[in-house]
């Protein structure tokens, strides 16, 4: 189990600005444990994409072999995977009323995210968040604590919300490393590249 002290320095160096699928909702701040696991509770779609990420994180090792052996296959079987990922966000979006628009700018680290909203919220907020970063399909369902709302140059929002994650996994806090890794491996690529 890691510590207070661990937490806060994995927060530090682990940290991106990402695009997702996000929605929040303001919580009653006295709620119990069962209140709090009927308010996170997801959707046949979430929990869909869920199963969609951890299948992915187990085939990643054997495409990683297949990759060793012939790169055309690796690319034919990546291109599959997108066609179900595309699929995947299609159910996601017709059955929560989202649409393909409605991706929103966060900046995620390990012990919390902040992100862009017409709401003012107070500081000491308990909000539930959702949020699916279709670069790997990770969706995750948090709470958090707004530790911080300042104006915002956007426009369209006029308040930076930041928030503390509450009650977070060690699972989910790898997760969140694990995609944060892989977008700064990724834009190194990219930056190499061109």
């Amino acid at each position: 189990m890691s510590t207070n002290k661990e937490l806060s320095e994995r927060r530090q160096y682990y940290r991106i600005d990402d695009s997702g699928i996000f929605s929040y909702q303001v919580l009653n701040n006295s709620i119990n444990d069962e209140q709090s696991n009927t308010e996170k509770s997801t959707s046949a779609a979430f929990e869909a994409i869920e199963l969609f990420s951890r299948i992915n994180q187990q085939m990643s090792v054997a495409l990683g072999r297949i990759n060793e052996h012939s790169a055309d296959i690796v690319t034919y079987l990546k291109g599959l995977d997108k066609k179900v990922e595309l699929l995947a966000q299609m159910f996601l979006f017709k059955e929560s009323g989202h649409n393909i628009d409605s991706r929103r700018q966060i900046n995620l680290g390990a012990g919390g995210l902040a992100f862009a909203t017409d709401e003012k919220l107070k500081q000491g907020t308990l909000i539930a968040m959702d949020m699916i970063l279709s670069t790997d399909l990770l969706c995750l369902h948090l709470t958090g604590r707004v530790i911080q709302v300042s104006n915002n140059k956007d426009d369209d929002f006029p308040y930076r919300v930041s928030v503390g994650f509450t009650d977070i996994s060690e699972l989910e806090v790898d997760q969140i490393i694990k995609h944060i890794m892989r977008m700064q491996s990724k834009h190194l690529r990219d930056k190499r590249e061109s």
